[in-house]
């Protein structure tokens, strides 16, 4: 998971102003509509709308996942609804956050394994979003447009919080794990343990891939060290060079699995010039 800046989407794009007007449109009608059923026909009526989007959500997080940084080549993306629009799996009574069911602020770009419910082959748990929204502390949530949102505490870690990428950490053998300097946080374990579940973390593909990522991580280090100078102000060879544009180039924001990959070189920072030119970055 990387931190994905909705604020960075262009509303000055003639096409992505034309499709928010739409989505304002669709919202003022769906929140006034007093009856609940009539207000789900409403939604599901709206969906050309949201999806409308699409694309350019897409172009923020490069294509990608904004949960799991995953690639879907072939399939389009889900968008999910952060806040679910039509009721709520830990609320059986709550009518669904119906009043941003066409709020973009809303939307997070999802692949159909962190969305859709599913169970893992190896765990045998069901998980994927779908209607989950748990909180840390369930007084506080919200059931209507009058009720104050930013009272409520999301049990999910959401990409689009600046504060939230930084629980989840990865091992060398592709597991999505709680970031270590956490592990004392009962409620970071507890929104790290209901992200693993809702969000499919740990579902085979994704740590299969990640293990692929891994070791590629290692092959580049290998070939670092055979071809790094013996001091850091000596010269450099064309194969040193290249092996740090190559370990660089994982971690960059369009890359899959960015995130795994800069804990990955992370872990190598013992190597000097892995943490005193691969992890300083271009000056």
């Amino acid at each position: 998971m990387r931190f994905i800046d909705l604020e960075e989407l262009d509303r000055t794009r003639p096409e992505i102003v034309e499709a928010l007007n739409a989505l304002q449109e669709a919202r003022d009608t769906v929140t006034a509509e007093p009856d609940p059923v009539r207000r789900r026909q409403l939604i599901e009526r709206y969906q050309p709308r949201w999806a409308a989007l699409r694309p350019y959500l897409s172009e923020l997080s490069f294509n990608k996942c904004w949960y799991l940084e995953c690639i879907n080549p072939g399939t389009d993306d889900d968008i999910d609804h952060f806040r679910p629009k039509s009721g709520v799996a830990e609320e059986p009574v709550h009518p669904g956050y119906y009043w941003l069911a066409l709020d973009w602020r809303n939307f997070r770009l999802s692949c159909h394994r962190a969305n859709r419910p599913r169970t893992d082959p190896n765990t045998h748990e069901t998980g994927g979003k779908a209607a989950h929204f748990p909180l840390v502390g369930a007084s506080t949530r919200a059931f209507s447009p009058e009720d104050n949102l930013n009272l409520e505490f999301p049990g999910l870690l959401d990409p689009t919080d600046p504060m939230d990428p930084r629980f989840i950490s990865f091992t060398a053998n592709g597991e999505a794990v709680l970031s270590p300097e956490y592990r004392e946080s009962e409620e970071a374990e507890r929104r790290f343990e209901y992200s693993r579940l809702y969000l499919h973390l740990n579902w085979p593909r994704f740590t299969d891939d990640r293990v692929v990522l891994y070791n590629i991580v290692l092959k580049y280090i290998e070939r670092g060290q055979a071809e790094a100078p013996t001091r850091f102000d000596a010269g450099a060879s064309q194969g040193f060079r290249n092996t740090i544009k190559d370990l660089r180039k994982l971690m960059l924001p369009s890359s899959p699995y960015s995130s795994a990959a800069t804990i990955f070189i992370e872990s190598f920072r013992y190597v000097w010039w892995v943490n005193d030119i691969v992890l300083r970055g271009p000056r």
